[in-house]
């Protein structure tokens, strides 16, 4: 049996025990001053100062209580039971209302010590009771409360047997269930044992898969950026200058893509993206990238919605970098004064994303947006998020759209 165990059993006792030193000690102080009624016929005798020790003792330890041992509790509060008897039985003879106090005896007994102990101490107490029977009957001792002629020695001996009886029953019954509890308080922790080694190996588990899912988007990001790496290579062997800006775009896309796998590979959660830091450092590598005119653009954005799911961070990448460099390329013919902005925030729920700008709109939009492969992939992203969306296009650019809030299963949280 494990400390913890032992730890266990033993506090549960020691609350027992403290309990019953508070009720037994105020029921005996009860008794006491009862015990004096009527005022008339009391008189002091030994037994009334013995009393009074007794409760002095027995509050005394219960005061001290946390600072003594259990086993010195329980044997003082048997000892004060043993010589409470022996008072009373010295008292009042076999006429003593106190036999309740030698079935006490072994039931406190049988909750420190083994069956074997407990019944040798029972044994003593009996003895005990029969030695004072005797002195009565060889007239060794008397008492005025007690005519030893109107009782024989057997009614002493019939007595220990009606109680031994009552006691050998509830002190069988005790230690049974005293094994019981015990017993189940192993098993408790046993269970407990097993369960904190399951729950060990759920997350050595959950870290392995953990360090799967980072090397994963890791590895993500690294090839798309080779792809990324290639095209760029590619571009710079092509004269053509509508072909080399295709190559750009496509470069952009494959990047918005691996900034997301990026962010998730350096996040606290492999599930959610980072999504104000996403916009902003997306804004900056198309800026670098499509600005090859070197416009002033001024970026504002209020994106109160702090993290997204990766099936809506990456279709929603991919459409702000359509959209940022749709902007950049053809939305603006002056060179300062330049404004874009962004704006993500939650609707009831839903997700409500505001993309504008101050340039030149774009005229007969619909006829525009069939030849845009750019559009196109937007309206198939809307599509994808569930998205409904309206333009506008006379004098500016702006793009509303509402899509519903993707509520997550399960959340990886990383283990560092």
């Amino acid at each position: 049996m494990g400390n913890s165990q032992i730890e266990n059993s033993s506090d549960l006792k020691q609350d027992l025990i403290d309990k019953v030193l508070l009720v037994g000690a105020s029921t005996g102080v009860g008794v006491f001053i009862i015990s004096l009624f009527p005022l008339n016929e009391f008189y002091i005798n030994a037994d009334f100062f013995f009393d009074i020790f007794a409760l002095i003792v027995l509050f005394g330890t219960y005061f001290l209580r946390d600072k003594i041992d259990i086993k010195i509790k329980m044997n003082t509060i048997n000892v004060m039971l043993v010589l409470l008897l022996v008072s009373d039985l010295l008292e009042n003879g076999i006429n003593t209302p106190d036999f309740i106090l030698m079935v006490l005896i072994p039931f406190f007994s049988i909750l420190i010590y083994n069956l074997k102990i407990t019944l040798l101490f029972y044994g003593f107490c009996s003895a005990l009771f029969l030695c004072i029977g005797h002195l009565f009957h060889l007239e060794m001792i008397s008492s005025p409360g007690f005519n030893v002629a109107e009782v024989s020695i057997f009614r002493w001996y019939e007595t220990l047997l009606m109680i031994s009886v009552v006691t050998f029953v509830i002190t069988l019954f005790v230690n049974k269930f005293n094994d019981r509890v015990y017993n189940l308080i192993q098993n408790l922790e046993n269970q407990n044992t097993q369960l904190i080694t399951s729950q060990s190996l759920i997350e050595e588990n959950l870290n392995e898969k953990n360090v799967l899912l980072q090397e994963i988007h890791h590895r993500v990001k690294n090839n798309l950026a080779v792809v990324s790496g290639l095209l760029s290579l590619q571009s710079y062997h092509v004269k053509n200058d509508q072909l080399k800006m295709v190559l750009n775009k496509s470069m952009n896309r494959i990047l918005s893509i691996a900034k997301v796998h990026e962010m998730l590979y350096e996040s606290t959660n492999f599930n959610n993206i980072p999504f104000d830091i996403y916009i902003k450092e997306l804004s900056e590598i198309i800026l670098s990238s499509m600005n090859e005119e070197n416009k002033s653009i001024d970026f504002k954005t209020n994106i109160s919605v702090e993290q997204l799911s990766i099936n809506q961070g990456v279709p929603l990448g991919i459409i702000f970098n359509e959209l940022i460099t749709n902007s950049v390329k053809y939305g603006f013919e002056n060179q300062d004064g330049n404004e874009i902005t962004i704006i993500v925030r939650p609707k009831a729920q839903n997700i409500e994303v505001i993309y504008s700008d101050n340039g030149i709109g774009i005229e007969d939009f619909e006829a525009s947006s069939r030849k845009s492969l750019g559009f196109t992939i937007i309206k198939s992203l809307m599509q994808q998020i569930e998205a409904e969306y309206e333009y506008e296009t006379e004098n500016k650019f702006k793009l509303t759209f509402e899509f519903p809030v993707e509520i997550t299963k399960s959340d990886f949280p990383i283990s560092r």
